[in-house]
């Protein structure tokens, strides 16, 4: 019974049964007791317990009907169900089940799971409810997403506005009476990214607010079946052109982070997402990074000439260069704990909001945890988005080194990882050309001039580029 809604399901039933009046019927051939269970314990009792916990027969939430779920002893049974009920779509995990010779050739057929496609014909085979749901439903809508967020928002929505731009949630800000606003997440498709995404930034937020950390959005509600997170919205603008007070507060918000890591237990508070604790997981990182665009190589002849003639020489004289260059104590090994901080693990003006009396709110805390302080130094300075002069690239720089300098080795592995970030983001701006990533991306943009074709030529010149700096980067970072 405390078996959880697989990712996507909650959101796909909502949308059939409330927003499209879609009638849902659930056919199942599991068995009644199970083969080795001598005491006859129910298993169809229990799973329609488990479906009445989890709301399933609730005419306020998935509103489905009791009499809709059926039971068969055998997959012939379940068939002749499928085609009594004139099912348009059935969804199974089983290709047996669609291989029965009565299966009804008026009902769709979509195979779940990570089949390959080629194998099957006459069948949609798909890995993500997300998925299922674009298939049969279409895009999702507002209507939709003001359905889904009527269990978290306990008042009345007047606007729901998705906003575009955003790289791997989908972001919606809510209008309710009173000039009151809230943003809605919707976390990528954990199916396809198994990162629990939402746990991890609800509960950051929460901690921060309640340490007194209040530059941030205060996390109102979550629902996990439906992957949505509720926060305050901030009003403010993105910070295009950062100036000197901008940097400030930056370094001011990583030293509350700072001291915040020498404060709490922490052990609640997993590793930050694509944590670097060693030089071998940074390079494994960026090595595992390679190997998945050079399978895309083949489709992409500019991609494979790029992987091979401009960044494999060069990876391989920064890699020898900058281990040698590491210190010992975590060239192989984790750092330890009391070396670490809490970082957002993509901390920058790309992801704040500028008020405006001039401060700023930091945002997207869905990557948080622990993770070397090299990182968010090095990451600050290397991410595309920020724009950051040589002033204000020192100015940074002098600050962590002095934040940090309780760790008598943080400027000599600062040193040395220098030029290793600078080609893990020259790999990382090449996201679109892995077609789950690329799909993300789009999904998330919200923007229907989503080109791509285009996204990808700009983001190649981008690791041009990232390649180009590297090579102006010795042993101690420049300021390329």
């Amino acid at each position: 019974l405390g078996a959880e809604i697989m990712p996507g399901v909650a959101n796909f039933l909502l949308s059939c049964k409330v927003v499209r009046n879609h009638r849902i019927f659930i056919v199942s051939h599991k068995t009644e007791y199970g083969h080795f269970d001598p005491e006859k314990f129910s298993l169809r009792s229990e799973a329609l317990k488990w479906m009445e916990i989890r709301r399933f027969f609730d005419p306020e939430y998935f509103g489905l009907d009791r009499e809709d779920v059926f039971f068969a002893d055998t997959r012939e049974e379940k068939v002749n169900i499928i085609a009594r009920l004139n099912c348009g779509w059935f969804i199974d995990d089983l290709p047996e089940v669609f291989e029965e010779k009565h299966f009804p050739d008026f009902s769709q057929k979509i195979l779940f799971g990570s089949y390959k496609p080629e194998q099957f014909q006459n069948i949609t085979v798909l890995n993500s409810w997300r998925k299922i749901s674009e298939k049969i439903l279409g895009q999702i809508t507002n209507q939709d997403v003001v359905f889904w967020a009527k269990d978290i928002v306990d008042e009345s929505m007047e606007n729901v506005e998705k906003i575009p731009g955003r790289g791997n949630s989908t972001v919606y800000k809510i209008d309710v009476p009173g000039e009151k606003s809230y943003v809605l997440k919707h976390y990528p498709d954990q199916l396809v990214d198994n990162r629990p995404r939402l746990e991890t930034e609800f509960k950051a937020l929460q901690m921060l607010y309640e340490h007194g950390i209040k530059n941030v959005p205060q996390p109102i509600e979550k629902n996990c079946d439906l992957n949505l997170g509720l926060y305050e919205w901030i009003n403010g603008k993105k910070v295009d052109k950062p100036i000197v007070g901008d940097l400030d507060q930056a370094v001011q918000f990583a030293e509350k982070l700072y001291i915040l890591s020498k404060q709490i237990d922490g052990n609640h508070i997993g590793i930050a997402s694509e944590a670097c604790l060693s030089a071998y997981e940074l390079v494994s990182q960026i090595e595992n990074r390679y190997s998945r665009l050079n399978a895309q190589s083949n489709e992409h002849m500019e991609l494979a000439i790029f992987l091979e003639e401009v960044f494999d020489p060069l990876w391989k004289k920064v890699k020898n260069e900058s281990t040698s260059l590491w210190p010992e104590e975590s060239r192989m090994q984790n750092l330890p704990r009391n070396k670490q901080t809490l970082s957002s693990s993509d901390f920058g003006f790309h992801n704040c909001v500028k008020a405006s009396d001039g401060s700023l709110t930091f945002l997207d805390f869905d990557y948080f945890g622990w993770d070397d302080p090299v990182k968010l130094t090095a990451d600050f300075i290397w991410h595309p988005a920020m724009n950051l002069n040589i002033e204000l690239k020192k100015k940074w720089n002098v600050a962590m080194l002095k934040l940090f300098s309780g760790d008598p080795y943080f400027e000599e592995r600062l040193n040395a990882a220098m030029p290793l970030y600078g080609m893990r983001w020259a790999l990382i701006v090449l996201n679109e050309f892995l077609p789950e990533l690329a799909q993300k991306r789009r999904d998330a943009d919200g923007s229907k001039e989503y080109d791509l074709e285009k996204r990808q030529r700009i983001q190649f010149k981008k690791a041009s580029q990232y390649c180009e700096r590297v090579k102006n980067t010795v042993s101690r970072f420049t300021f390329a």
